[in-house]
């Protein structure tokens, strides 16, 4: 976890449909991290730390560290990728270790 981040929540994001694809995952994954940007800029923390697409069943997920679930719902909306689904997440510390 980087030190930004701290004391930030984590929240899962789940998309669904033609808008999961690779391709359109890469794309709003730019948009997220730009408006991401903008919004810690007027003082609100939020970052997308991970997108993941899974094409061949038309899913795609992003993780984001947050101050809320609302601030998250807000920034996807605003990046034209409303979510269809956003859980509170809980991490823990990967080891070097499998």
């Amino acid at each position: 976890m980087d030190i930004a981040d701290a004391g930030l929540e984590r929240f899962l994001v789940e998309w669904y449909g033609p808008r999961a694809s690779a391709r359109c995952t890469s794309e709003t994954a730019g948009r997220l991290n730009e408006g991401a940007a903008s919004t810690l800029a007027r003082g609100t923390r939020i970052r997308l730390l991970m997108a993941l697409a899974v094409p061949a069943d038309d899913y795609a997920f992003g993780i984001f560290a947050a101050e809320s679930a609302e601030t998250v719902a807000q920034l996807c909306t605003d990046a034209g990728a409303p979510p269809e689904r956003i859980s509170s997440a809980v991490t823990w510390p990967c080891t070097a270790d499998y």
